[in-house]
């Protein structure tokens, strides 16, 4: 493996409020996430996971509320989190290889450790291909291999497999899944994918209206596939959620 990295940061939000003119993104958010933990979060388009998203990466200034990682306040640029966005952003005039290590460039043999990323996720040997030539599952394992090249803590993942068809979204799922295994960085991801949610996260948090309105814990045995036993019962209750349909009860206590 390339890169060892430390145990992941722990995070704690405390009642944090974030308002974009007379519109309230986020009312009151609590929540904390272990050290290693995977959570990811659901909710409908607006609802204010991606808003949650950039204050943990330090891209964003709350309103009220505060984010800390490992007890202190996130203040600014959140440098130990690398965050990976649905478009993976890579420079066109670089090379894979460069692309890789743009954040390792100013240390000694960073091309030793760009090229081992690229083996982490799949791709070795392609390092001197431009990222026009690459499919979109490629590029993708690209941006996953330089978020890793900078040692994160903490990885936070906006909707990175999106725009992906499913077969390839399924083998970036256990990719990031192999990775976050082996390196235990605490692991945040914001997806309109409930399955996907199921798949990967220790931990699903659903959010409506700017408000925290379900966590629900996924014990699920790794890895995981949408047939397991109890997927579907899990996968089922956040989309009860999210559609906001009452779990119906079964048709014997319906008949008595």
């Amino acid at each position: 493996m390339a890169t060892e990295l430390q145990h992941g940061a722990a995070i704690e939000i405390d009642q944090l409020y974030k308002q974009f003119g007379k519109k309230n993104v986020l009312q009151g958010i609590d929540a904390t996430i272990h050290g290693g933990e995977f959570v990811a979060v659901v909710g409908k388009s607006g609802c204010g996971k991606s808003t949650l998203l950039r204050h943990v990466a330090g891209l964003e200034t709350a309103t009220s509320g505060e984010v800390r990682q490992n007890g202190e306040r996130i203040d600014g640029i959140n440098q130990q989190a690398c965050l990976m966005f649905q478009d993976s952003r890579l420079l066109p005039w670089q090379n894979v290889l460069t692309n890789v290590g743009v954040g390792l460039r100013l240390e000694g043999e960073w091309q030793r450790q760009a090229a081992a990323l690229l083996k982490d996720v799949g791709l070795d040997g392609r390092g001197n291909d431009w990222p026009a030539v690459l499919s979109g599952g490629q590029k993708q394992r690209v941006a996953l291999a330089r978020a890793l090249a900078g040692g994160p803590k903490l990885l936070l993942l906006d909707e990175p497999l999106g725009a992906l068809d499913a077969l390839t979204r399924m083998e970036m799922q256990q990719l990031v899944e192999r990775l976050w295994l082996i390196h235990r960085f605490t692991a945040l991801l914001v997806t309109h994918d409930v399955s996907e949610a199921v798949m990967l996260a220790d931990r699903i948090i659903v959010i409506e209206e700017g408000r925290i309105v379900m966590t629900k814990d996924v014990s699920l045995p790794r890895p995981r596939v949408p047939t397991a036993p109890g997927f579907a019962d899990i996968q089922e209750t956040i989309l009860n959620e999210l559609l906001g349909i009452q779990a119906e009860k079964p048709l014997l206590q319906q008949t008595n």
